[in-house]
Parts: structure tokens; C-alpha cells; sequence
């Protein structure tokens, strides 16, 4: 019988997407982040071609009206059962709503080893297209968090896949590297919007830290340049999720006591951290590892600077003029904070190069025609 999809795509933290307005307000739930918004762009964009698309996600409370996909909802894990045993316990539920979804094709955006290989199992028994969507470099590196075990079966998933998607140069090297071949490997980079152009300069209220306390991400390091500029102020968005480990969490809470410059923010839906992101000098990242920062973009995409310790994809932070690039010093990390904070021209400069580069590089236009083709090719092969 011929599926009734010719597009799923697995991102069950994108259920935040599907939730009416009424319910966005207040701290935010798990998840809903840039990897799971670029999922639900990548659904609408697909659906918008003529594709018959389906978005596996968690429960929704109060479903927008009339969503532009099908809408394939699978149920929560419980929240004090996501390791060891609990892992395993979700290999029904997650196996169900890969059926219920009936595509030809399955997108796979992240996850862990163990979801990559529940969607490779399934294609295989189904005779199904598997696609994965690389959201981070650390996709295709030895992670310290995970075993080797943990890696073979990632491995082993990515060897299944008809076509794996990288967001950068860098990311589509590593894939080569952990790969062994070109023929699978497709460039596509992430959706962006441009935000509301700005009347007049805003005179900023802090930078902004926006992201999942992980260790990878050095969260500490924030806290570390809200201490070395006192006169300065600093905002800090962290999700608390299953990577935030207590003695983490202890750190954090030990560093911020004494730091009168630094506000702490619960997880806030997308709509709340915009309107920070708006009143901010720059955006702020310090991960060791990442893919394309959401925050960059949407940062990029609103006029505002970056200003990054460790990261720069594919070099274009210095390379276009977008922000400032510490090159993993904390001196030039501090530096470069004084200078946007103190310097308007500077800011508004950045902010426009921001804009024209998201507008060039990272439109849905461009970025959706992409995906529909290479999904189609897939689908031909």
C-alpha cells in the first residue's frame, strides 16, 4: 500500500511549534530549540512544494489551528526515567510514531545513538529512505558524554542513511571524515528570517547567553566575563536539561553568587528571548562545539552582533564582519565586549552585515528549494 506521507521528519521537542499562542507565556518546557525549530521550518517549507509532509512530536496541548503539516503527536517520556532502562522504554513508543507517520522518507535531525538507530531499523524492516540532519560538529566526533558502544550505533545508522545533511563546510569535512565518501553528503544551510528593521538605535540593556547548560557549551566562562567587566550587564538564558549535570549546576550557582551585573533567566519560549535579543549589545556564545547557532542566526537575522570565545562557523563571524571572534582568548572575549558595548556605529555596521548576510546565505526561498531537492533526488535514487 503506498504510504500516505512522502516526508516524515522525528523531532519531538518541535512540539512547542504546534502549540497555540494562549499557551506561550511564562517559562518555557523542555526542548524547542534551534535544532527543533529548523524542523519546523523545514516541515512548512517542504508542505508549502506540494510535499506531503508529517512532523513527529510530543503531546500538544491546545493544537494550532489548521497546521500547514500532519501533525503525528507520540507521548513524553517520564521525566525521572531517561537513563539506563528508561532509554530502552522508548523504543516502543518511538517505533509507533515512525509508523503512525506512514512516509516514504524519514528526516532524523539529532538525537541520540539510540534514536538513530530505532529510525535505520525501522527504514531497513519498512524499506523505507532514511536522511540525517546534522545539528551539531559533535555529530561526527568522539563525544566524552558518550560510549563507544553508543558511537558504533550511531555509526552504524549513519552507514544506513541514503543522504546526510551538513549546515557548514566544517561539518560537511567531519562527515567525509567519519564517512569515508562524498556521494551521501549534502551542504544545505539552516533557515533564517529577518527580523523587523529597527527606526532608531536602541540603546542596549546587557549581552545575552542563550542555551542548554551542557558542559560543552562552558556556561561557566559567561559568568567568568560578567566577572571581568563588573560595569557591564549580563543576561543569562539557560534550559536545565538531561546534559546539566548537578555538579554543573553547583558551579553555576556557587559563581553567580556575588555577581550583581548578572541576571539569571528561567528557559523562555523563543517569542520572550527575542525580545531580549533585541535589547541586547551582542549575543554571546562560548561552546567549544556547535553546527550553526541558532542564536547567530537569529541574533544575525535582527541586526544584533555576535561576539563568540571558541566558534566561528566556517570563519564567517570574522570573515563577513558579523561580531566578534575571541579565538578562544578570554582577554580578547572581554575586549571585544567593551568595544561593542561602548561603540554604537560599530554595533548598527555589524547589524547590518548581520541582515544582508542572512538574507543572501540563509533564505527560506533558497534554503527550502535545496531541501526539496535533495529529498526528492533521494527519493528517485
Amino acid at each position: 500500500m503506498t504510504p500516505r506521507n512522502d516526508i516524515a521528519i522525528y523531532a519531538p521537542f518541535a512540539s512547542l511549534f504546534y502549540e497555540q499562542a494562549s499557551e506561550r507565556s511564562g517559562e518555557s518546557p523542555d526542548g524547542g530549540g534551534g535544532a527543533e525549530l529548523q524542523t519546523a521550518i523545514l516541515a512548512a517549507e517542504l508542505a508549502r512544494r506540494g510535499l506531503r509532509v508529517a512532523h513527529i512530536v510530543y503531546s500538544v496541548k491546545r493544537r494550532i489551528p489548521d497546521p500547514p503539516v500532519d501533525v503525528v503527536e507520540r507521548p513524553r517520556p517520564d521525566r525521572d526515567d531517561r537513563g539506563g532502562l528508561g532509554r530502552l522504554a522508548e523504543l516502543p513508543p518511538t517505533w509507533r510514531s515512525l509508523k503512525a507517520a506512514d512516509a516514504r522518507l524519514y528526516v532524523l535531525r539529532g538525537g541520540g545513538s539510540l534514536l538513530l538507530v530505532i529510525g535505520a531499523l525501522f527504514c531497513l524492516v519498512h524499506r523505507r529512505v532514511l536522511v540525517l540532519s546534522t545539528s551539531n560538529d559533535f555529530d561526527f566526533l568522539k563525544r566524552p558524554d558518550r560510549s563507544r558502544f553508543g558511537q558504533a550505533l550511531s555509526g552504524f545508522a549513519r552507514k544506513r542513511a541514503k543522504r546526510v545533511i551538513a549546515q557548514t563546510e566544517q561539518q560537511a569535512r567531519l562527515a567525509r571524515e567519519a564517512l569515508g565518501s562524498d556521494e551521501r553528503i549534502r551542504l544545505i544551510r539552516s533557515f533564517a528570517d529577518p527580523g523587523p528593521p529597527r527606526d532608531t538605535p536602541i540603546e542596549p540593556e546587557s549581552f545575552l547567553w542563550v542555551g542548554r547548560v551542557a558542559p560543552y557549551k562552558l556556561p561557566l566562562e559567561y559568568l567568568r566575563l560578567a566577572r571581568a567587566l563588573p560595569e557591564l550587564h549580563f543576561r543569562m538564558v539557560g534550559a536545565i536539561t538531561g546534559d546539566s549535570s548537578s555538579s554543573l549546576l553547583g558551579e553555576i550557582e556557587a559563581e553567580r553568587r556575588d555577581l550583581s551585573n548578572l541576571e539569571m533567566l528561567p528557559h523562555l519560549w523563543r517569542e520572550a528571548v527575542l525580545e531580549l535579543m533585541d535589547r541586547s549589545a551582542a549575543v554571546v556564545l562560548t561552546s567549544e562545539y556547535e553546527g550553526m547557532p541558532n542564536v547567530f542566526l537569529e541574533a544575525w537575522g535582527r541586526g544584533v552582533p555576535v561576539l563568540s570565545l571558541h566558534f566561528d562557523p566556517d570563519g564567517v563571524i570574522a570573515r563577513e564582519g558579523l561580531g566578534v571572534y575571541a579565538d578562544g582568548s578570554r582577554e580578547r572575549l572581554a575586549e571585544g565586549a567593551r568595544r561593542l558595548w561602548d561603540d554604537a556605529s560599530l554595533r548598527a555596521e555589524m547589524g547590518r552585515r548581520g541582515r544582508a548576510y542572512v538574507a543572501r546565505t540563509h533564505a527560506r526561498d533558497v534554503v527550502g528549494q535545496e531541501w526539496a531537492e535533495t529529498l526528492k533526488e533521494a527519493l528517485q535514487g
